[in-house]
């Protein structure tokens, strides 16, 4: 029998084969990386325009309802029934439906450079007001107040000096203690703060007795020409709602990127509550206001776009344009910062008169 020879790889074969296997190795492995850094990117990408449409969803219900009043009477029938003054009781101020401020961190002494008392520390419930030092300076902070929808109607004639004030309750009730409240018809409105609450079935009667401090009620009637809210029949159109003061800013939230560095974040405190955040990732917030500058020639156009400091006593605010820069939270494969993305979105206000 003939014997069959085997032969192996030569040195030369082993090397080539073993080079073809480490190029093909080192191309599965960067088509992974490249799939892997693709999908970095994308999801990044995703994060930071969702984070923006969370912010302009948040922002934009507050803004369209800001000024709400039902039938808004004629700003000079906004009575203020507390101690303190419009500019002392910020959260409760009717008068500016909206407003909004850039904080510079530098200070200042007027409401323009954001820095009335209640910023820092207490304001109205101990330790609920806006630290300063939790708002990144050379972002704006936005402020729009509104009355409560829907309010409840009064049960009663309603006259001037009345307290308590008797309500209908056809549904949950809306106004708690401490809250402050506001009593309108198309004539007139006055704010108070509720020092107590008593239900009795869908009846509730909200107590305003006199107290001290600037946001304790001062006794003054809730009307100064002395008219009654509704009559002996009915309310006639007499409503009251909680006065709702939005606050939006750029702050330091409570999570850090994939570099463990701290995130900013858009926060909102809402009405007498401590504020809460919102949407991770928001870095910057700006506001511009589209302004009518001639409110007299009866069409309702905007002239101009400004910052609110250059808004005259004659101008009318008719739309409010929000810039916000979102970022995309993490740090994106190689680069040194996470990914950032400027959207705008210009709102019209429903109630600019």
């Amino acid at each position: 029998m003939h014997s069959v020879k085997t032969r192996g790889f030569s040195l030369v074969e082993l090397l080539l084969a073993l080079g073809l296997g480490l190029v093909i190795t080192a191309g599965i492995v960067q088509l992974f990386v490249g799939n892997d850094r693709t999908q970095s990117i994308l999801v990044g990408q995703s994060r930071l325009q969702e984070g923006a449409r969370y912010a302009f969803d948040f922002i934009g219900r507050s803004v369209r309802s800001s000024g709400y009043f039902g039938c808004a009477p004629e700003p000079d029938r906004l009575y203020n029934t507390l101690n303190g003054s419009w500019d002392e009781v910020f959260e409760a101020d009717i008068t500016t439906p909206i407003e909004a401020f850039d904080y510079t961190g530098g200070g200042g002494t007027s409401r323009a450079d954001w820095t009335p008392s209640w910023v820092d520390g207490n304001r109205f419930v101990d330790g609920d007001g806006i630290d300063s030092d939790d708002i990144a300076p050379g972002t704006d902070i936005l402020v729009v107040r509104r009355i409560e929808s829907p309010g409840h109607s009064i049960d009663a004639l309603t006259a001037p000096e009345a307290d308590p004030v008797t309500l209908r309750v056809d549904g949950a009730l809306t106004i708690g203690q401490d809250d402050f409240a506001v009593i309108a018809n198309c004539e007139q409105a006055a704010v108070f703060r509720v020092q107590d609450v008593v239900l009795n079935g869908n009846e509730a009667t909200l107590n305003r007795g006199a107290t001290k401090g600037k946001f304790g009620n001062s006794g003054n009637p809730l009307s100064e020409t002395g008219l009654s809210y509704g009559n002996v029949v009915n309310s006639q159109g007499s409503t009251v709602g909680r006065v709702v003061t939005d606050i939006y800013y750029i702050g330091p939230g409570a999570g850090v990127d994939n570099r463990g560095a701290p995130v900013l974040a858009l926060w909102r405190r809402s009405g007498i509550d401590a504020a809460i955040e919102l949407v991770e990732g928001v870095t910057d917030l700006q506001i511009l206001f589209g302004v009518d500058t001639d409110a007299t020639d009866n069409l309702a156009t905007i002239n101009q776009y400004m910052d609110f400091d250059s808004i005259g006593l004659n101008h009318v605010i008719r739309t409010v344009r929000i810039e916000i820069t979102s970022s995309s939270v993490d740090v994106l494969a190689d680069a040194t910062a996470p990914a950032l993305r400027t959207f705008s979105q210009t709102i019209n206000l429903r109630n600019a008169s």
